[in-house]
């Protein structure tokens, strides 16, 4: 039995063998805020450093950022393990602690129990700040128990730059890309595990969107565009207080939109945290001063309880998130709540999980047909005022900002100068996009600085060093080893490196550290990106990602090139750095698909991404989904509403990302991205491309009852001012992109179903394609969104008919269930044909052609269009 004496707020321990000794030491100190532990244990560590544990061991990896920093040194270190090694020692803890200025690495190995109440304590040290888990999971055995927490300063490890500076870049992003990553997916890190890798995982869960109403009102008024980045954040901040403080999950943000789930039995809590964001928000109201948006700011909420899977969808751009019919049953009752002026709307499936007392509050809203659903549902809400949208809308139309200015102003993008402009577009130049034809295919996976790391080199040509930009910038990276690299491979590396680099002029260095390559290259700009994407194309290694990329004015390594064999120098005198290198390396690969690109780049430009200011920008804008989804969906497996998603996405995404766009947002079969003002060739070329990919899978699944045989899509592209800001400060972050072509585009989208067009483009998207890609054709649209002419792309390959794609889907649920298909006869198929004719005939008047060499009449559109 041990007494351990904790005072200082937990900071200072000292062990005593006896009660009485411990109570006269807090005596004669004179110790006020002291508390007195009783321990007994056995020796959790024996001799050679094994366990004597049989079971329940776990580890544990985190990273955390001083607070202190210009007070750490060697003393500092000394005395804090020499406390910690006293305090692990008694409790059977074992691990090491290391410090790279700014951050601590540690790593503790212990029972439950006892990492538990560690870490606990660990969390509330004043002395650091930011702790992120890079692992958490069960452990075989010990593998530290000789080192416990002894004075690990890097200075102490090793005198060799380049790790200082390895460790220093990969906490730096992985510490700042933690706060963007979905939830689910961070758990999943936590343990150990690639999120990507990770199979779908079954659950029932209580889903809700949350909106902010009438935002895309705000964001219209002319007076409030630069409060909308602070509106935006400080929705965020009150939907994750609350979803998380009740047991919550934020799922994902989507412009004004918060989508969030709970599990089965936590309904109730979910109604009431719900409840709260709304009482919270009228506070709010209530506490501004005259000209704030925030006085503007109403929630409305629909759900809906049901079965979904959490998945990771897509890889070069993921999302860790919810796919199912029920997601989509939730959006529609939040919709539905507008028509019924109801602030919070619930399903029968949730009154069902409700407590009698919770059910004698409610009242019944009545039985409503949804769209995407052939059975109406019956919803819920509780007694209270209404909440009129028109009623917002005009309260802002009419809202005066007054002088007020805002904590958060959104500045115009172009008015910046171009060292201040937050990177939000890839700007590498591009070969002109060309029209497609159905032979499509797919590109290779990237990390977000290839594009124009390439463009860079082929501008170099062959005389990169002496015509080229000579400037000198740093540039590290990550990547695994394909296979075992044995010293003679990590000679012929370093031979062959030497004799190429010298003759570029490029220094660095090379580490190796069990399967591991972590390399930092400094040279001239153009010499350094060649290399780099020579590099990228060996097959030795594989998961090439770009940590740092950055312009110095010193270099780091003024000799020649060098290569360290970590696993022999190095880690002789620390062996636990391989594990430190390996987590962060592992952790961040996975992070970096989760990042919004614009982050990204941003942070590996050696950036804050606190520090990105909000702009106002015009851009083109791209949504597509799957037609039918709901209709394909509700009588197939998870599994297949998994695979369909991820098959649709990675197709976007692939096409978007090629052509010079930026993915914003995947929402279940849903895909957003946005293109620079002149990118609309490269947005209709992505589109062309998604279509193609769709009847490319419906051919090569003809033959069998697969779902991918009914895929098909509806793409819309629409032009206009959007802002793109930072949201949220309370741990979880997100880089929104809001206006009202966000959702005006949508609309767009929607409009391709009703004048069987596969990808419709409003006027100004038109307006911006160049000759080349208006020869091929636009036909005008019967209909406009907000008075806005719309065109679809001519001819037979870009055709949609819904019909034919809902009676495919019906007959592949019939067949698979043994009933017999719904087969139309030749009139019934002439009628329907000669009726799509009447309704949008294609004829060469109304074709609009590049050789007019002049812009649509847009009054004149708009006159001569019905408005939607």
């Amino acid at each position: 039995m041990v007494y351990l004496l904790a005072y200082k707020k937990g900071q200072q321990l000292k062990s005593f063998l006896t009660l009485d000794e411990a109570t006269q030491f807090k005596t004669a100190s004179n110790i006020e805020d002291a508390q007195i532990y009783n321990i007994a244990f056995s020796p959790a560590v024996s001799g050679d450093g094994g366990t004597n544990e049989a079971t329940n061991l776990r580890r544990l990896m985190y990273l955390s950022k001083s607070t202190e920093p210009e007070l750490v040194n060697g003393t500092y270190l000394a005395e804090m393990a020499g406390i910690a090694t006293l305090r692990n020692q008694h409790i059977g803890v074992s691990g090491f602690l290391m410090y790279s200025d700014p951050f601590f690495f540690q790593v503790i190995e212990g029972t439950d129990e006892d990492l538990d109440f560690l870490f606990a304590k660990i969390g509330i040290d004043p002395r650091h700040e930011r702790c992120i888990v890079l692992a958490n999971g069960p452990a075989t055995g010990r593998l530290y128990g000789d080192w416990h927490m002894k004075d690990s300063h890097i200075d102490s490890i090793t005198s060799h730059p380049a790790m200082k500076t390895i460790l220093y870049q990969i906490a730096r992003s992985f510490s700042s890309m933690w706060s963007y990553l979905p939830k689910s997916a961070g758990n999943t890190l936590l343990l150990g595990k690639d999120p990507a890798q990770q199979p779908p995982e079954p659950m029932s869960v209580v889903i809700t969107f949350i909106y902010l109403v009438e935002f895309s009102a705000i964001l219209s008024h002319p007076g409030l565009t630069e409060q909308c980045a602070e509106v935006l954040s400080t929705f965020v901040d009150v939907c994750v207080r609350n979803i998380e403080g009740s047991g919550g999950n934020v799922a994902k943000f989507i412009t004004g939109i918060c989508m969030a789930y709970w599990p089965i039995n936590r309904a109730e809590d979910a109604l009431t945290s719900i409840a709260q964001i709304s009482e919270d928000l009228g506070q709010l109201r209530g506490q501004q001063p005259p000209g704030s948006a925030l006085s503007l700011m109403y929630s409305r909420a629909g759900v809906h309880y049901g079965r979904a899977m959490l998945c990771n969808a897509g890889t070069r751009k993921s999302d860790f998130t919810l796919l199912g019919d029920c997601i989509n049953t939730a959006s529609r009752v939040a919709s539905l709540a507008v028509t019924l002026k109801s602030p919070l709307l619930f399903s029968f499936e949730v009154r069902c999980l409700l407590g009698d007392e919770m059910r004698e509050e409610i009242e019944s809203a009545g039985m409503h047909q949804v769209k995407g659903r052939d059975k109406p549902v019956v919803v819920y809400q509780f007694p209270g005022p209404e909440l009129d949208s028109e009623t917002v809308r005009q309260k802002i139309e009419e809202f005066n900002p007054g002088r007020y200015r805002c904590q958060m102003p959104v500045m115009d993008f172009d008015s910046l100068h171009p060292t201040q402009k937050p990177p939000i577009f890839d700007e590498t130049p591009k070969d002109q996009p060309k029209p497609r034809t159905p032979a499509w295919s797919s590109t290779n996976r990237r990390d977000s600085l290839v594009d124009k790391l390439t463009m860079i080199a082929k501008l170099a040509g062959t005389s990169a060093v002496s015509t080229g930009d000579s400037s000198l910038i740093t540039l590290t990276y990550i990547s695994h080893s394909t296979r075992p690299i044995t010293r003679m491979d990590l000679s012929s590396i370093q031979r062959s490196a030497l004799r190429r680099n010298a003759q570029q002029n490029i220094t660095g260095c090379l580490l190796y550290v069990t399967g591991l390559f972590v390399q930092t290259l400094e040279g001239p700009k153009d010499a350094v990106v060649s290399l780099y994407l020579k590099i990228r194309a060996d097959s030795r290694h594989t998961d090439v990602v770009t940590v740092h990329m950055a312009p110095i004015q010193d270099r780091v390594y003024p000799s020649a090139w060098s290569l360290t064999n970590t696993s022999e120098e190095m880690l002789s005198a620390f062996p636990p750095l391989q594990d430190v290198l390996s987590q962060l390396a592992k952790s961040f690969t996975s992070l970096e698909t989760y990042v919004p690109s614009t982050v990204v780049r941003y942070l590996t430009a050696g950036n804050n991404p606190r520090s990105l200011m909000p702009v106002s920008v015009g851009i083109v804008m791209l949504a597509t989904d799957i037609c039918s989804f709901t209709m394909l969906t509700e009588k197939s497996s998870l599994t297949e509403v998994w695979m369909i998603c991820n098959t649709f996405i990675d197709a976007c995404t692939s096409s978007v990302i090629t052509n010079g766009g930026e993915v914003i947002k995947l929402i279940g079969d849903c895909v957003t991205a946005y293109f620079p003002p002149h990118g609309a060739d490269g947005a209709v070329v992505a589109a062309q491309e998604i279509f193609m990919f769709c009847a490319q899978l419906r051919e090569a699944f003809s033959d069998v009852l697969d779902v991918r045989s009914c895929i098909s899509a509806g793409i819309g592209l629409d032009y206009g001012q959007c802002v793109m800001a930072q949201a949220g400060t309370l741990g979880l972050t997100e880089y929104v992109v809001a206006g009202s072509v966000s959702a005006r585009v949508m609309e767009v989208e929607a409009l391709t179903r009703d004048v069987a067009r596969a990808i419709v483009v409003t006027e100004p998207v038109a307006d911006r394609l160049s000759p080349q890609m208006r020869d091929n054709g636009l036909i005008p649209c019967p209909q406009a969104i907000e008075g806005i002419p719309c065109y679809g792309i001519a001819g037979e390959d870009f055709e949609l008919d819904i019909d034919s794609i809902k009676r495919g889907i019906k007959n592949l649920h019939a067949m698979r269930a043994g009933e017999k298909m719904h087969m139309p006869d030749d009139a019934e198929q002439e009628a329907h044909y000669k009726q799509a004719q009447q309704d949008f005939r294609v004829s060469p008047g109304r074709v609009r052609r590049a050789d007019s060499g002049r812009r649509s009449n847009s009054a004149q559109g708009r006159r001569g269009a019905p408005v939607r």
